[in-house]
């Protein structure tokens, strides 16, 4: 009985070090390497570009940035909530048996208004930290920036040569 149990144990040490290992060749099968290179045509090439030059701030004015925001989020809510509202009415105009080319339009200029009176409120508070801050400090920002921009060109080159080699569908 003792023999059985020994044995059981190695069984399951050997399939626990089995399924690791696949768990490890799945991970890197799915890592960005070329083997699944099509999977990574259609990344997006910006995130949120309104608010992007954030990114490059230190983390003290990360912080004053969020805060800021935090501070402004009653002024904001208003804003947001007409955002959502205008997804709404653009779906509800997609939605339609018919689309009418007007309404459409209608509900794109409306949420496009709406877009610009959030964006003009971020860019207020980037502005005014920025003002707030040193010469070093924004050289900081600009070597960051100009560094994150020759990586983000690189990886789009990349890319757009997957997209060549994988014959330009795009997927």
């Amino acid at each position: 009985m003792a023999e059985n149990s020994g044995k059981m144990k190695w069984i399951n040490v050997v399939l626990f070090l089995s399924l690791a290992l696949n768990f490890f060749i799945a991970g890197y099968g799915l890592s960005d390497i070329r083997v699944f290179k099509n999977m990574y045509v259609k990344k997006v090439f910006h995130k949120r570009p309104e608010i992007r030059i954030v990114d490059y701030f230190p983390r003290a004015e990360k912080r004053l940035f969020r805060r800021r925001i935090y501070d402004q989020h009653e002024k904001l809510k208003p804003d947001e909530i007409d955002i959502f509202e205008g997804q709404k009415e653009i779906f509800r105009v997609i939605s339609e048996k018919e689309v009418n080319e007007m309404d459409l339009r209608q509900a794109f200029r409306k949420y496009q208004i709406t877009n610009d009176q959030l964006q003009t409120i971020f860019n207020d508070i980037v502005v005014t930290i920025i003002l707030e801050m040193d010469h070093k400090t924004r050289m900081t920002i600009i070597k960051r920036g100009k560094k994150a921009h020759l990586h983000r060109q690189k990886m789009r080159e990349k890319w757009q040569n997957n997209r060549v080699h994988s014959g330009g569908n795009g997927g």
